[in-house]
């Protein structure tokens, strides 16, 4: 078996290419299959990539910025005026006090109590300093807040959640409520952050009620001091903060810290990207199949034609070599087709979704390569049998 010169090579890559033209519509298909396959591996990275830039930003919104100072139980309950240390140190940017009622089952009606409860709602209620509702992320609709001489005054005051007013049919503020009988006059209807369950479908109340148990047959857990930080801030305000509001027993209060978030993002976009890379790498293996499977194909239509070649002195190696090269032509645009798709993939989702598009460089010039390799290591087989096709067989065709 002879070799292969640079003469032969040129030769080799000049059929090559003319087998590629002349069958052109196979051809097309063939690296349109390997294309697809490429495009779905690299569209995976970089919708991942942009997915991940994306978030990032939200995640580090929510990542400890917010910290709980929680009493223990049989702790005395502080007064309205505790959080003043806490709000002067570095990274505070609001704080209030907040306590829930210490039995679920609360109803609320805008009917007097000597008539039909029927249309009564059940209702959390909450006894909060304003400044804990600004520090949870609250907004408020309509009306006003209550303020500390509310408090102080034990006026029977309250504002209510948006979902709590739409149940009882509360437009405007001023509106008299009643809470297990009690009359309280609505100040504001606000919208709680999702996901805040306390505050949604609640009532809430001056915390003044909770610290001091003042009548009303209400009766409250142990306060909670919420605080939201600046970014970054919390656990350096959580080790501060017990010892601003009880210092002379900081082991009395403790200091809740959400965790970080960075671990569980990192988990989750590995996880997300190993899934749909797995796909990827399913559609790869298929579309090296294809390759394999249309070379096989063009090996039984042209075995006269390679045992013509051997005939007239074409060597093994030669034949196999040109099978290789046309089988690695296939996958080399099939790969760079790919890559312009991934391309056009990424854009449009990130367009879609307003996000700011993130092009790996690095996987965009493997891309190609990695199509020119499917195609090669695709070709080993049909280039082994196209190299055993005998001179006989011009002969016998």
């Amino acid at each position: 078996m002879g070799g292969v010169g640079l003469g032969g090579l040129r030769d080799v890559l000049e059929q090559a290419h003319l087998a590629v033209v002349g069958r052109w519509t196979r051809s097309l298909l063939t690296s349109i299959g390997v294309g697809l396959g490429v495009a779905a591996t690299v569209a995976t990275l970089q919708v991942t990539a942009t997915a991940s830039a994306a978030i990032s930003d939200k995640f580090d919104a929510v990542r400890a910025t917010s910290v709980t100072l929680r009493w223990k139980d049989g702790a005395p309950r502080p007064p309205a005026s505790v959080l003043a240390a806490v709000t002067r140190l570095n990274g505070v940017i609001a704080a209030g006090l907040l306590c829930g009622a210490s039995r679920d089952e609360h109803r609320a009606t805008m009917l007097a109590p000597q008539h039909s409860t029927s249309l009564s709602r059940r209702v959390n209620l909450v006894a909060a300093q304003a400044s804990a509702l600004s520090a949870m992320g609250t907004r408020l609709l309509t009306g006003r807040m209550f303020d500390e001489g509310h408090g102080e005054r034990a006026d029977p005051v309250a504002v209510v959640d948006s979902v709590t007013a739409r149940d009882l049919g509360i437009h405007h503020a001023g509106q008299l409520i009643y809470v297990d009988g009690v009359p309280v006059s609505v100040l504001g209807v606000y919208a709680a952050p999702a996901g805040e369950v306390r505050l949604t479908g609640a009532v809430v109340v001056p915390y003044q009620r909770c610290a001091e148990e003042r009548g009303l047959g209400w009766a409250f857990g142990p306060p909670d001091a919420v605080v939201r930080t600046a970014l970054g801030a919390a656990d350096q305000v959580a080790a501060e903060g017990r010892l601003a509001v009880s210092p002379a027993d900081p082991a009395a209060v403790v200091a809740l810290v959400p965790p970080d978030l960075r671990t569980f993002r990192k988990g989750v976009e590995a996880d997300t990207r190993a899934l749909f890379l797995g796909l990827a790498l399913v559609s790869l293996a298929i579309s090296a199949l294809g390759v394999s499977n249309t070379m096989m194909v063009a090996v039984l239509e042209r075995r006269a034609e390679i045992g013509l070649r051997r005939a007239i002195g074409g060597s093994r190696r030669g034949v196999a070599l040109q099978f290789l090269v046309e089988s690695g032509f296939l996958g080399l645009a099939g790969g760079i087709l790919g890559t312009v798709v991934a391309v056009d993939v990424t854009v449009a989702v990130a367009l879609w979704r307003e996000w700011l598009v993130v092009l790996e460089p690095q996987v965009l010039l493997a891309a190609p390569v990695l199509g020119l390799l499917i195609g090669t290591v695709a070709g080993v087989m049909p280039a082994w049998k196209a190299s055993r096709v005998g001179p006989a067989e011009a002969l016998r065709s």
